[in-house]
């Protein structure tokens, strides 16, 4: 489910004009960042190591896709190696350059609660997916939401927690993607009412006063 969770959550929010920073780390870190850029959005990696390092090395193509279409940094100097006492003080970068920390999956040990925990020192939102009880990937996902980290069941629960001028500036963003489109009136009425959230076509059908046929051709044409 975290790897679920990730690619559509981190998908729709850079998708939206939100930048995604991660650490570039196996499984979460590393299923975020293609997400973002599958969806054609902005994504920052910050390395644990110096930057003509690879970490983990298997994300070779990765890192030359993030540097195209974002950006990689660190701290530390060239030649550092990725010795794992860096990656606390990598995760205290990763939470200052962000509005918000989004924790997916995490254990007891876990470097997104480490992460976490330097957003708040930090004065940052923290925000965090509930899951499984009987999941050890959930146990502290699901105990900092009993702290007061804001529970996210949709792009939209980030989205309304951030400034307010983010919040105008991703609004005329989506508002400006759709008049470049060349759509008719009714495209552009069903258009405004999608959100990121799944939605079954007769609710569509309902709320858009369209045909069946007309909300069919037109989602089968986006498509």
């Amino acid at each position: 489910m975290g790897k679920i969770a990730a690619e559509r959550l981190c998908g729709s929010l850079a998708s939206m004009g939100l930048c995604i920073v991660s650490g570039m780390a196996r499984g979460i870190d590393t299923i975020a960042h293609k997400a973002a850029l599958e969806a054609g959005g902005a994504t920052l990696a910050v390395f644990g190591c110096g930057l003509d390092h690879t970490y983990p090395p298997e994300n070779g193509s990765l890192k030359k896709r993030i540097i195209e279409q974002g950006a990689i940094l660190s701290e530390f100097p060239m030649s550092t190696q990725p010795d794992r006492n860096n990656f606390p003080a990598r995760n205290r970068v990763i939470s200052g350059l962000s509005y918000g920390t989004l924790v997916i999956e995490a254990g007891q040990k876990s470097g997104a609660l480490i992460t976490a925990q330097f957003s708040l020192e930090q004065g940052r939102e923290v925000f965090s997916i509930p899951g499984n009880i009987y999941s050890g990937k959930s146990q502290s996902t699901n105990q900092l939401i009993k702290m007061g980290a804001k529970l996210v069941d949709s792009p939209e629960a980030v989205v309304e927690e951030l400034p307010e001028w983010i919040q105008t500036a991703l609004k005329k963003k989506a508002a400006i993607q759709v008049e470049d489109m060349d759509l008719s009136s009714s495209e552009k009425h069903l258009l405004s009412l999608l959100t990121a959230e799944e939605q079954h076509i007769d609710n569509l059908i309902e709320n858009s006063y369209l045909s069946p046929a007309q909300v069919s051709a037109t989602l089968i044409n986006w498509n």
